[in-house]
């Protein structure tokens, strides 16, 4: 039998402040070792609307590259999971939240992202 290893994902509930609502993603903050065909596996059996999956960048101007898969199909860009992974990209410190503005290289072309803290 050949031993299984576990990759650490999370889902995030994107554009809600309420737990359980809002649009499910999951992020696969390291994917190095996944292939297109492991990608697209994954994103069919979560069966959630998108799965990212986080990679090297492969331009010096991006934090990390990110590539996005339905259940169905792999797509250049989406809004929330570009959010969502931005998000868990902050919270896990592969990305400093010193770092206010950063871009993400998806398939479409550099996303600019701005985070903005605000207090309560």
């Amino acid at each position: 039998m050949t031993p299984t290893k576990s990759y650490p994902y999370a889902v995030v509930n994107v554009f809600t402040t309420e737990p359980l609502s809002g649009n499910s993603l999951a992020v696969f903050p390291d994917a190095s070792e996944f292939d297109t065909e492991t990608m697209q596996k994954i994103a069919t059996e979560l069966n959630l609307t998108e799965t990212a999956f986080v990679l090297p960048a492969t331009r010096p101007d991006c934090a990390a590259r990110v590539r996005i898969f339905t259940p169905t199909k792999e797509t250049p860009f989406a809004g929330h999971p570009t959010v969502g992974t931005a998000f868990v990209l902050l919270q896990r410190g592969i990305v400093s939240s010193s770092c206010h503005e950063f871009l993400l290289e998806e398939e479409v072309d550099p996303i600019p992202l701005r985070i903005e803290v605000r207090l309560r």
